[in-house]
């Protein structure tokens, strides 16, 4: 690709209010656009208390803001209980426009929440606007947010689909338009099409370059825990009753009453473990016979990738978006889903049956999994015009200088 005007400094956002799915995507997206630019720099604003759980690439700077904990629909609270919500939105804005104004990126890369929690991104905009203006605002969406009607009833509150008009120099869709047609769903106006890229899925692994053979065990994941106990639980019961060892991987933020019933479970089975956090999940992904999953964005897109046989049970409420996911990816042939509910651990383990029975996948993946190579294009073409404003802006004070 063309490096004329080369990305030399990318602004990354996650709200990172509940579960691992943002930080695990915006750091698959810098780690893949650092891996062959040494001169580029990135700096990574997010919420999450568990950042500290991940590997960090070198040349990725981490801004730590207050942590929030989701509790409702567009509710929060602080992470520290001690803080006013209204505080930590007002110090979150203040420092996400101290960095931006100091960084002075040539893209800032939003991901899933337009306009941030409960607004705070707003004065990070106002800042770029008037003292940056040739940073290209770029929005990256996961293609299901929830069922449709939801989104577009909170978009309308909020007065998102303005700030997608007005705002965002392009919207990148983290999908595919066959799978999931994001501007009919969530009806968006041609002005907002008409700059809306599809990307494919963003897999930090892909089938070729995962190493190590199969392994016989089935992994159990439920991404950051908080609601993962009767999944995981699930899975442990239908591995038992399978005898075929388990891992099962709790995540950093079940609470610790979850993880010590897992604990408890898993010692009557002598082929099961538990284990808090996996640094490198998605080796294990690609090692294991079979996976049972909550069914989260990251997840999901990597056990594709790495071909593993995957049993989904996904989360319904408060949101809707996992179920959603995982039936379009099973109408593709992609994984087997099981919706939660009574007798959880009879239906997991006749899913879970018939995807050892059936093996790893053969052939190609049935979604698009080339999301990150697309965005790392399209964060390209935008520095490419963030250069040409620089440059047209200093050849402007060049002429006026010269006149003055």
């Amino acid at each position: 690709m063309s490096r004329a005007q080369p990305l030399r400094r990318v602004l990354l956002y996650g709200h990172d209010t509940y579960g691992l799915g943002h930080l695990r995507r915006n750091l698959a997206i810098a780690s893949h656009l650092l891996a062959d630019r040494p001169g580029l720099q990135i700096v990574l604003m997010t919420g999450s208390p568990v950042a500290g759980h991940f590997a960090i690439p070198e040349r990725l700077t981490l801004v730590q803001l207050p942590p929030v904990v989701k509790v409702g629909v567009e509710e929060y609270r602080a992470h520290d209980v001690r803080w006013d919500i209204e505080l930590v939105r007002r110090t979150r804005s203040a420092i996400m426009v101290d960095t931006a104004l100091r960084f002075r990126p040539d893209v800032l890369l939003v991901d899933h929440a337009p306009l941030g929690m409960k607004g705070e991104l707003v004065p990070v905009y106002d800042a770029l606007r008037t003292h940056s203006p040739s940073t290209r605002i770029v929005l990256g969406l996961r293609d299901v947010l929830d069922d449709p009607d939801t989104v577009r009833q909170l978009w309308t509150s909020q007065r998102a689909y303005e700030a997608l008009e007005k705002v965002f120099d392009r919207v990148l869709v983290y999908g595919s338009e066959d799978l999931f047609d994001v501007v009919s769903s969530y009806e968006l106006p041609e002005a907002v099409a008409s700059k809306l890229t599809y990307c494919g899925y963003v897999a930090r692994r892909r089938r070729d370059d995962t190493a190590g053979p199969r392994e016989n065990f089935v992994l159990g994941t439920a991404g950051g825990g908080g609601d993962g106990v009767e999944a995981l639980s699930a899975t442990l019961s239908a591995c038992a009753a399978l005898n075929v060892p388990c891992r099962i991987v709790t995540g950093p933020l079940m609470s610790g009453a979850d993880r010590a019933r897992l604990v408890r479970q898993a010692s009557l089975d002598p082929q099961a473990s538990v284990i808090e956090f996996l640094p490198d999940a998605h080796a294990a992904m690609a090692r294991a016979r079979a996976a049972v999953t909550m069914g989260g964005y990251n997840s999901l897109c990597e056990l594709v990738a790495s071909a593993t046989p995957t049993v989904v049970v996904p989360r319904t409420h408060p949101r809707r978006e996992q179920a959603i996911r995982a039936e379009l990816f099973a109408a593709r042939g992609a994984v087997s889903v099981v919706a939660p509910g009574d007798d959880l651990a009879r239906h997991v383990y006749q899913a879970l049956r018939e995807a050892l029975d059936q093996g790893p996948r053969q052939g190609p993946p049935p979604i698009d999994l080339g999301g990150l190579v697309e965005v790392e294009r399209a964060l390209d073409a935008e520095a490419r015009l963030a250069g040409s404003a620089r440059a047209a802006g200093s050849e402007w004070a060049a002429r006026v200088g010269s006149n003055a």
